[in-house]
């Protein structure tokens, strides 16, 4: 099956790529789009987790399903699945790699107690979904300098449009065990940003119907109205006014925000704007421009879809042929060709039954592959209703270390490739947030659209005319096309970088190298430039503990400037070697490169496993790894024949936080009334206390790194982006370790590096009277540098000489200001410009690390989950236990007998408790699993068998 698959996917390719692409009728492009979407499906993933909150401490468990769009079964493409914890800032706190053998993983993070509270951010991916929805990520023109190659550059700035993501928030650590209280203390930061004051920055967008303001047509136009953070505003009235001023037409936004108005017989180049107020202040915004040729497009749905389509005066002829394509899951749906005729407008119908139940994409489009309109519409045909699953045994309240008996029954037994995950929790210490999405609506619309759909369960409530407007008022404002149109009709360029990934292996490339500028002694004279100086005629030589002769330059200096005229192309292909180690086995692999890259298929391993890896152009097997392992392998000082990395694929940015995605239910919500919290200890749980100091600038607290980094992790990390030449150099180092963790902030200009070592500044030494460190701040020049002014500290010549070395170092702690999450925010404009500090820590008590020439990993492998634990008080507990558990159980996978049927048995903890049941999964026809207890959209009401 393997072989069929990988197969089909090359001659696919090879069509895709050698095919034609010259087309004559819309026949053939509805050919080809169905092709690619049932030969190159994309893949879905949903994390199903055991809790809605969690505290520093805790334990996250998940289950990751992953589905293939043409089906929408559980995926027989990938074999692994790739889950990474963020912080609230934005940072990786850990990834994890999981076997999937049959569509499904499941896995744990722990909330480790050096970790601190905020709003945390769970991304899954597959690698075969990175082949889609690629774009490149903002940055500075200056960054792409700092890297080896043109490509390596756009490797790393290389980012993704849609990434299933779940959003939850974790507390503090109770003070008291047991105590769960709702308390928040954020990361804390040097700034602290007040709200704006004054007029309100808004936000007012519109979406014509169809795409395109199209003259001469009647062109229906939703709109959507938030603040700056993106909070809805509802129940505004907006005019709607033409060229001369005249209101022509008004609207009031409703639900989230948003509403559709009518714009009649479109002009001709005609200027239309909106005037509103807001809080005493008058708005002006304008709409889109008019096209002048074009069509409109307006959907209403009934029993039937119903398509109206009204082309601008001009167009006329369309040689190709025109015609309507419904897609749904990437699928080609049905195809309807189209003829105005004399006519100006035209309607097509199409039974629902011939449609897919959920966002269906209608594209208008003419023989030669240009669209002329398109659109997302939700069609619902009932079928995803029931629930595929029944359970029984719930008690309205259990007694401290209750049993508890649960029986869960499938609705269809014939369906026996169902996958279903149980979760049952203390219902008391749930909370409520915007981010609730499940296996149904994560399936059926959140994946199929743009950026964050708060409370999705809103749309499924109720199929009636209110959430069906407002269904529908969603896909026009957040209608991201998850399917290219253009590229799957071979139109556009489609580049296919990944394939299903069935097994661990190693991807990367070989490149020259080059040698390092000579390095000095510590604490040789180091000479400040006449462009540090007030006074530009003079140079003062300054002697301190930190950098080489001229370091300065190196400051503000990248790869490219310092070394770009050395960097050369391979221009013959190299051999690599490859050892594995873990435990007393080894294995050794070896591969010729092709056009300088390299894909090894590694053997099976989970957790740490050693690597290494070298690039020769010695001949055979024996021969390589007598080169790997000759005299100098592990001495970092020497220079390694190749620089040989492996190629991250891994995505590397994070997206901002939406208002509601770091917010809780704390007001009755548009299709959303929150529910009573229990108490807990017979106390109810307080109101979310978010704490931080809040008094404007302030010195860097270093209580709380951003990261914290293994050093030769990290040395290998910036390696493989790019960000070296596959040696370390401590000149550099600093800035490449800040670019690799915070980028470049999205600034024209570079931001201020400081550096420490075991937590304190070195202290610069003036061999004359004047205070240069009053000179360098007050002067401003383009290089930031942080001149220290903490007590004197000097280190002799042999300690600081361990720091520039990977053998002596230890750890890494960055301590920053700056949250990579929110690039771009107006925070970080004109003088508000963040620090970072790079403070190295050696290993104690004089210890080391053995170091090497050629690269050295310790790759992580599949994770290895436990079990969770779940205690058996079937004899009665003494006297003095205490059971705090807020999950009381996790079952990753229920087992179900031959009847449908599975009975579930544990125990309450050490307080009356509510409980609340949660079930999740897919059946083997693709059909989602949702089963909650307490009254939402899916819910169930309690009941005993």
């Amino acid at each position: 099956m393997k072989q069929i698959i990988f197969i089909s996917i090359f001659i696919f390719w090879d069509y895709l790529c050698f095919g034609t692409t010259t087309f004559v009728n819309t026949d053939s492009l509805q050919r080809r789009i169905s092709l690619f979407g049932t030969m190159l499906p994309q893949e879905k993933v949903y994390l199903h987790l055991d809790n809605t909150c969690y505290f520093v401490g805790d334990t996250i468990w998940y289950k990751g399903y992953v589905t293939r769009s043409d089906k929408g079964t559980l995926t027989n493409l990938s074999k692994i699945l790739y889950v990474e914890l963020l912080t609230p800032d934005g940072i990786l706190v850990e990834r994890q790699q999981l076997e999937m053998p049959n569509g499904t993983a499941n896995g744990a993070f722990v909330l480790t107690d050096s970790l601190y509270a905020g709003y945390y951010e769970l991304r899954a991916y597959t690698r075969w979904m990175l082949n889609f929805g690629q774009y490149e990520h903002p940055h500075a023109q200056w960054s792409e300098d700092a890297f080896y190659n043109k490509e390596m550059a756009k490797d790393f700035f290389r980012d993704y449009e849609k990434l299933y993501s779940r959003v939850f928030p974790v507390y503090d650590k109770p003070k008291e065990t047991g105590h769960y209280t709702k308390d928040m203390t954020l990361r804390p930061l040097r700034r602290y940003f007040k709200a704006r004051k004054g007029k309100p920055e808004l936000e007012l967008k519109f979406y014509p119907e169809g795409g395109n303001l199209v003259s001469g047509t009647d062109c229906n136009v939703a709109l959507e109205l938030n603040t700056e953070e993106g909070e809805h505003l509802e129940n505004v009235e907006i005019d709607i006014l033409d060229p001369q001023g005249r209101k022509i037409t008004k609207t009031r936004t409703g639900n989230r925000g948003r509403c559709t108005f009518l714009l009649n017989n479109v002009g001709t180049q005609e200027e239309y704007k909106a005037v509103f107020q807001y809080k005493g202040y008058d708005y002006e915004v304008k709409l889109p421009e008019v096209e002048e040729e074009g069509i409109a497009l307006q959907v209403r749905q009934d029993t039937l879809l119903r398509i109206e389509l009204q082309r601008s005066e001009g167009l006329t002829d369309f040689p190709e042929g025109l015609a309507l394509q419904v897609m749904a899951q990437g699928v080609p749906q049905t195809l309807q060709h189209i003829d105005f005729g004399d006519k100006r407008k035209t309607n097509v119908t199409i039974p629902l039954n011939e449609l897919h139940t959920g966002v269906n994409q209608i594209t208008v489009f003419d023989g030669k592959g240009q669209i002329y309109a398109d659109r997302l519409c939700f069609v619902n045909r009932h079928d995803y209703d029931s629930a595929k699953i029944d359970i029984h045994g719930i008690e309205p309240q259990y007694e401290p270390f209750a049993p508890v008996t649960l029986n869960l029954k499938l609705q269809d037994i014939q369906d026996t490739a169902t996958s279903v995950s149980l979760a049952v929790r203390d219902r008391a210490t749930e909370e409520q947030t915007y981010d609730n999405g499940t296996m149904l609506t994560e399936m059926m619309l959140a994946s199929e659209i743009k950026g964050f759909v708060e409370n999705p369960g809103y749309y499924f409530e109720a199929d009636d005319s209110m959430h069906r407007r407002d269904l529908d008022l969603l896909l026009m404002v957040q209608g991201w096309r998850r399917y290219e149109w253009k590229e799957m009709a071979g139109i556009e360029t489609f580049a296919l970088q990944h394939l299903p990934e069935r097994q661990q292996n190693l991807t990367g490339s070989v490149n020259l190298t080059y040698n390092l500028y000579p390095d000095n002694e510590p604490g040789e004279d180091a000479w400040i430039t006449p462009l540090m100086q007030e006074n530009k005629d003079l140079t003062v030589p300054v002697k301190f503990y930190t950098t080489e002769k001229c370091n300065w330059k190196y400051r503000n200096k990248d790869l490219q400037d310092l070394y770009g005229s050395l960097i050369k192309r391979l221009d013959k292909e190299v051999n690599i070697f490859a050892s594995f180690a873990q435990g007393n086995q080894s294995l050794n692999l070896m591969q010729k490169t092709t056009n300088g890259h390299f894909h090894i298929i590694t053997p099976k391993f989970y957790e740490a496993c050693i690597v290494d890896l070298t690039g020769t152009t010695n001949g055979g097997k024996a021969a390589g790894f007598t080169e790997q392992y000759k005299k100098g392998y592990d001495d970092e000082e020497q220079y390694p024949n190749y620089y040989v990395k492996l190629d991250p694929f891994y995505p590397k940015f994070t997206q901002p936080y939406g208002f509601y995605q770091d917010l809780i239910f704390n007001k009755t919500d548009s299709g959303y009334t929150p529910q009573d919290s229990s108490t807990f200890f017979n106390r109810r749980l307080p109101v979310v206390n978010i704490s931080n100091k809040r008094n404007g600038l302030r010195k860097l607290d270093l209580d709380k790194p951003a990261v914290v980094m293994d050093a030769y992790e990290a040395f290998n990390l910036i390696s493989d982006y790019g960000l070296n030449g596959g040696k370390h150099d401590w000149r550099t180092f600093s800035r490449q370790l800040a670019f690799a963790t915070v980028g470049d902030m999205g600034l024209d200009r570079r931001y201020l590096i400081q550096e420490q070592y075991d937590g304190k500044p070195l202290n610069l030494k003036i061999n004359q009277g004047t205070d240069y460190r009053k000179a360098l701040k007050k002067h401003k020049w383009d290089v930031q540098i942080e001149v220290p002014t903490a007590p004197d500290y000097s280190n002799s010549k042999e300690i600081m000489k361990k720091y520039r070395l990977l053998r002596y170092l230890d750890k890494i702690y960055i301590y920053t200001d700056y949250a990579p999450r929110e690039q771009g925010c107006w925070k970080y404009a004109q003088d508000n410009q963040p620090e970072v500090i790079i403070d190295y820590r050696l290993f104690p008590n004089d210890g080391y690390q053995r170091t090497y020439r050629d690269r050295h990993y310790v790759l992580r492998g599949y994770a290895v989950c436990e079990d969770f634990y779940s205690p058996d008080y079937s004899r009665k507990p003494l006297p003095d236990t205490k059971d705090y558990r807020r999950t009381l159980l996790w079952i990753p996978e229920v087992k179900f007998d031959e009847k449908g049927e599975a009975t579930v048995r544990l125990f309450n903890n050490s307080k009356q408790t509510v409980i609340s049941v949660e079930a999740e999964g897919i059946t083997g026809k693709g059909r989602p699993i949702v089963w909650k207890s307490d009254k939402t959209y899916e819910s169930k009401e309690l009941n005993k068998p």
